[in-house]
């Protein structure tokens, strides 16, 4: 079986991290095949959400292989830039569709990383979230440091980022960590699905945009803020911005087609 299997179904993206033996702890191998999905995933006019998730029910996935990089020739400072190219290779940036992460078990290191890039995320009750990159030297190079306390009260990520502690999915969701969270692993899958399928309701062009925007907004002056609201004014001459409206008045469901 391939380390990440991708697969395409009804306009959405699955992308699983596939070493459950490793509790699928990410290879520069692995990082590198993410970053490609990343890439055929924002650039496949089909595809219109992606969910990401790990297999084997106890991880989604503790980052890193450690293994791997202790055995790199020249372990210490090449290997660490190699390893952080790795990851900035297989990290999600300037992807305007939206992905939501099915957790299921460990989400730490790299793992939480790549959660954190993510928009949506839905857990189980026995999931696990930290950056304990302190505990072995190291800091969260994979934009941990700054997306944590972006997403998260201050004080909380802090606490994650200073002490390399975990936390338990009821604290994940008190905290805004995560959006959902379900009992089981069996009702993960249907429920990051039944999410997607809510924004599958939506105008794809209208939910690309939506996200760019927040994201090229985030942290900037109100007035610069209100300016990037005009990215995509040429939506509403869009053919879906008129089935909306047709949709709309004759009380019926739009069938979107992303132009």
């Amino acid at each position: 079986m391939p380390d990440v299997i991708y697969e395409k179904k009804n306009r959405i993206a699955y992308i699983t991290i596939n070493r459950p033996g490793s509790l699928n702890a990410m290879t520069n191998k692995v990082k590198k095949e993410l970053s490609d999905i990343w890439f055929d995933f924002r650039d496949d006019p089909n595809v219109w959400v992606g969910i990401i998730t790990g297999a084997g029910g106890k991880a989604f996935s503790t980052g890193s292989d450690i293994k791997e990089f202790m055995t790199m020739e020249g372990f210490g400072e090449k290997a660490i830039f190699e390893e952080k190219q790795a990851l900035q290779e297989g990290h999600i940036t300037d992807l305007w569709k939206p992905i939501i992460a099915a957790i299921d078990g460990w989400c730490v290191g790299g793992g939480l990383e790549i959660a954190l890039s993510c928009d949506i995320r839905i857990a189980t009750e026995k999931s696990k979230f930290g950056l304990a990159e302190p505990k072995i030297g190291r800091i969260a190079r994979g934009g941990g440091t700054v997306r944590l306390p972006n997403q998260i009260p201050f004080a909380i990520a802090m606490e994650m980022l200073l002490t390399g502690d975990p936390i338990n999915a009821k604290r994940a969701y008190e905290v805004g960590l995560i959006n959902q969270m379900v009992a089981t692993s069996e009702q993960l899958m249907p429920a990051a699905q039944a999410m997607a399928e809510r924004i599958l309701a939506g105008a794809p062009m209208a939910i690309s945009l939506t996200k760019e925007q927040v994201l090229k907004s985030r942290g900037l002056p109100i007035p610069t803020q209100l300016a990037l609201t005009r990215i995509g004014m040429e939506i509403e001459s869009s053919q879906d911005a008129v089935e909306g409206a047709k949709a709309f008045a004759e009380k019926r469901k739009p069938k979107w087609v992303g132009k």
